[in-house]
This record gives C-alpha cells, sequence and structure tokens, in this order.
C-alpha cells in the first residue's frame, strides 16, 4: 500500500564539488516539497514512410521545485549559502554563528557558488538531487509564525541515496511574540500580511560539456520586494509613497540569542500604496509593495543576518 506524506522527510548538505553527490547529514521538517527532475529528451521524427515518433534521444535535465518549511536559522543558513547571497557571506562569532548575508547584485552569470545535495524520503524511496541552488525565496506568515519557501534549480539526480534514521533540528519556531518590524528605523505595530520576495532569477545553463545534466546556473536580475497591510490612520505613509523617498523595512525574528534571524531592504521604494473605503463596518486598510533597491552609501539593496548555533563551514 502506499504511503502517506507522513512517512518522508528531507535532507541536506553542502557539497564539495559542485554537482557531486554528498551523504546528507543535515536534516528538515518540511510542509511541502515539489523537487522533480526535468527532462527534455527530443523525439525522433524522420521521414522514413511512417508517420509516427521513432523513439527519443538523450537530451538535457536539470532540477526544479519548491520547498516550504519554517523558518529555522540552522536550516535557513544552509540554503542561503547556496544562493547567490551566499557569494557575500561574512562569518563571525565562536558560538553562536552570526552569518551576514546581501544579494550581492553584481553581475555575476558564472561563478562557483556553493551547492547543496539534497533528498528526498517519500514513503521509504529516495530520491536525490544534485548541484541544488536557491535561485528565490520568499519569507512569509502564517498565524504569526514565519515560514520560508525555497525555489531550487539544480543540475541533475542521483540514486546513492537510501532512507535511514533522522535527526531533527535542536531549533524550534519562532512564535508571533518574537517578531519586531521597523519601517524607516520607526518600529511598527500596525502591519499584518508582512511577506519578502527575494528573486534573482536564476536558470539552468547548458554547455556542450558532454554531459546531460545542467552544466551550472546562471543568475540574473535581482528583484526584492516586501508587501505588508497596515492600518491606515493619516497619511504619514502615503506622503512618503508620493515623494518617493527611499525607507528601510526590516523584520527582527528573536528566539534567544542563540536563534535570531534579521531581514532587511534597505533602499525600499513603494512601488504601490492602495487604501480604499472597505464593507460596511470593515475597518480602513492600507496595502503597500515595496522594491529594494541601491542606495548609495548601502552594501547591497538587501541583507539578511541569521544567528545560530550551526557552525558552517564556509569554503
Amino acid at each position: 500500500m502506499p504511503d502517506v506524506a507522513g512517512g518522508g522527510h528531507i535532507g541536506f548538505l553542502l557539497e564539495s564539488t559542485h554537482g557531486t553527490y554528498i551523504a546528507p547529514t543535515q536534516f528538515a521538517p518540511v510542509e511541502s516539497e515539489s523537487l522533480q527532475e526535468v527532462r527534455s529528451d527530443p523525439k525522433r521524427v524522420p521521414i522514413l514512410g511512417q508517420a509516427v515518433t521513432q523513439g527519443k534521444v538523450k537530451g538535457r535535465e536539470h532540477v526544479a521545485g519548491d520547498i516550504t518549511m519554517e523558518l529555522l536559522p540552522e536550516v535557513h543558513v544552509y540554503f542561503m549559502i547556496a544562493s547567490r547571497w551566499g557569494n557575500n557571506l561574512a562569518k563571525s562569532g565562536v558560538g553562536p554563528y552570526v552569518y551576514t548575508l546581501n544579494d550581492d547584485a553584481a553581475a555575476h552569470v558564472k561563478t562557483n557558488y556553493r551547492s547543496l545535495t539534497i533528498v528526498a524520503d517519500r514513503g521509504g524511496i529516495g530520491f536525490a538531487y544534485l548541484g541544488c541552488q536557491v535561485t528565490s525565496h520568499r519569507i512569509f506568515f502564517e498565524d504569526g509564525i514565519p515560514k520560508v519557501t525555497y525555489s531550487i534549480i539544480g543540475r541533475g539526480q542521483s540514486e546513492d541515496y537510501t532512507p535511514g534514521a533522522v535527526t531533527a533540528p535542536t531549533e524550534v519556531p519562532f512564535g508571533a511574540d518574537e517578531v519586531a518590524v521597523t519601517v524607516a528605523a520607526g518600529a511598527r505595530t500596525d502591519l499584518d500580511s508582512l511577506e519578502f520576495s527575494f528573486d534573482d532569477n536564476g536558470e539552468p545553463q547548458f554547455n556542450l560539456d558532454g554531459n546531460e545534466a545542467a552544466s551550472y546556473v546562471k543568475f540574473g536580475e535581482f528583484v526584492g520586494e516586501a508587501s505588508y497591510e497596515i492600518d491606515f490612520e493619516d497619511k504619514s505613509d502615503y506622503a512618503i509613497w508620493v515623494a518617493r523617498t527611499t525607507q528601510e523595512v526590516k523584520c527582527t525574528l528573536t528566539k534567544s540569542a542563540n536563534q535570531i534571524v534579521v531581514v532587511e531592504i534597505h533602499g525600499g521604494l513603494y512601488n504601490a500604496f492602495e487604501v480604499g473605503l472597505a464593507g460596511l463596518g470593515d475597518q480602513v486598510r492600507a496595502a503597500a509593495t515595496v522594491e529594494a533597491a541601491y542606495v548609495s552609501g548601502d552594501t547591497a539593496a538587501a541583507e539578511q543576518v541569521i544567528t545560530t548555533d550551526e557552525n558552517v563551514t564556509i569554503a
């Protein structure tokens, strides 16, 4: 009888050699995952007196899919290192460790970014995906609990993984009372529905290098955005939108001195500020969207600082 999804798990580890399987030692509790091998095998359709396909030729392959989970610092740091953000990383501390990363949106196309082997146990059947990198991610809140969706592109798959025992992360999710938000350096307690979206527009690249698997992942234009709803009580925020003034949006999650995540858009520009009368008896709210922009004097348009007991070796 087929197993249920609760009988599975995912594991991961930073690869020593990009695209080469490494046995996972880290595991994460996920809410959903959709990693798949994507193949583009061309069909043979020669004109040989038979109006029918005559098979396939080995084409190209890559990995694509999403993983949604609770935002846990000891997991988040691995996935961020295996992204464009990991190309500009500073590590400090001796436990807890502080990892500071930014979008590093310089026009890098082919750089030796770090990558993950990600494995999935689906009802006791193992799958392994190699050369996985995070090309976009979304941090959002459900019932006040921060969660994250990672969009993954990888090079190919492997049959090396056999499911076994797992070790769950020691960290627990941030609670609703462990969230602090500032806009333009001022504490804000009048917003909800906060969401950060960071997209590096990654694409698999295929060279004529004798392999079916993708050669690497190309990163394109960086687009960062924060969106939220606020109680509309005056026109101060509206005036900032009209004046096209840049401002930072910062969210700090603090469980303890050993478990902190800070997400920040340095130079935010309002792309939209919408306010209107809703239904009878409804509260007047405003919906805002802030786009990350590079502002002179800042090191990057967006930044994340992760504090955790997890000691990751930075190659």
